[in-house]
């Protein structure tokens, strides 16, 4: 039987959080509260939720947000795991490892021990459907978040991630293909950053203890900043926005967003920003929509997710 909205959201309100050493770990909601905001955010566009660096960063930046003073080091891999013990999702296996799963799940194995046999977790397909479309839908998860398990001193930061300026997310199973070669992209980028032509160019991925800033998934409140770069040699921001299928004027509006609100908001620190698009193939509008912007460069994969220059 389908899991109905109303279930879910009870779900959400009766989780069985972490009581260990006397401290109640918030590790489930911060989790769930950022796979909720990138659904919002049309960042994550399936029900498959991967546990990648986009998903650790969102986690990272509500934690901050909402218990500044947390003394301990945060691990997802904990409440990604145990998560499908509260029905809010089930783990997928990698493929062939089933029985693996099956068996590190009941010799009550270390996460880790039991995450290495797993590729995603999986919402219900009607849930994720429901929160990808529904803004009011969205509202009310955060909102049982929020009031079930922050503090109340700072709950109210969780709505500045969520605007009701976004339009529901399109075509949600339209580019599977693409979405994921994406995502690999994304990930790749971060995972191998020192091999990029960015940091060949002086570019490095920001780093919060060093530029103040995560470099992936960047919270803002003009949507998330797909991943964030600094030239310390011109003291220059570098937002990177992958294309995901959206129009040239949506994405080109989007990117310029993102440099205006850097603009702002380090005005003070004399650092200029500047936007690179980055695409699987580049169509001519897109070109000619870089091309009229001084501030924006237009870049391409391959299936080797090697990255060059167009314009």
């Amino acid at each position: 039987m389908a899991l109905s909205f109303d279930e879910f959201c009870g779900r959400l309100e009766h989780l069985r959080l972490d009581r260990s050493g006397g401290l109640v770990k918030p590790y489930k909601p911060l989790l769930l509260a950022a796979v909720v905001i990138l659904i919002h955010k049309g960042k994550q566009r399936d029900r498959n939720v991967f546990l990648d660096g986009g998903l650790r960063s969102g986690f990272q930046q509500l934690l901050e947000a909402l218990f500044p003073r947390w003394p301990n080091q945060a691990k997802p891999e904990y409440p990604f795991r145990h998560l499908e013990n509260d029905g809010v999702w089930r783990l997928v296996p990698v493929e062939g490892a089933s029985e693996a799963l099956r068996a590190a799940k009941d010799a009550h194995a270390e996460a880790w021990d039991i995450l290495k046999h797993v590729i995603c977790a999986q919402l219900d397909e009607q849930i994720f459907e429901r929160l990808a479309t529904s803004f009011e839908a969205r509202f009310r998860a955060l909102r049982v978040l929020a009031r079930r398990y922050s503090p109340s001193e700072t709950s109210g930061k969780l709505w500045d991630y969520l605007s009701d300026e976004l339009p529901p997310v399109p075509s949600l199973r339209a580019a599977d293909g693409v979405q994921l070669t994406e995502r690999a992209l994304e990930e790749h980028l971060e995972l191998h950053w020192d091999e990029t032509p960015f940091a060949r160019a002086g570019v490095e991925l920001a780093r919060r203890e060093k530029h103040g800033c995560p470099g992936r998934q960047v919270f803002t409140p003009v949507n998330a900043i797909d991943l964030l770069g600094f030239e310390p040699a011109r003291r220059r921001w570098w937002v990177f926005e992958l294309k995901r299928g959206r129009s040239a004027d949506a994405v080109v509006g989007q990117v310029s967003r993102y440099l205006g609100w850097i603009s702002e908001e380090r005005r003070r620190h004399r650092e200029t920003a500047v936007g690179a698009i980055v695409v699987k193939k580049a169509d001519p509008k897109l070109r000619y929509a870089v091309r009229a912007h001084e501030r924006l460069s237009l870049w391409e994969f391959d299936d080797e997710l090697r990255v060059k220059q167009l314009c």
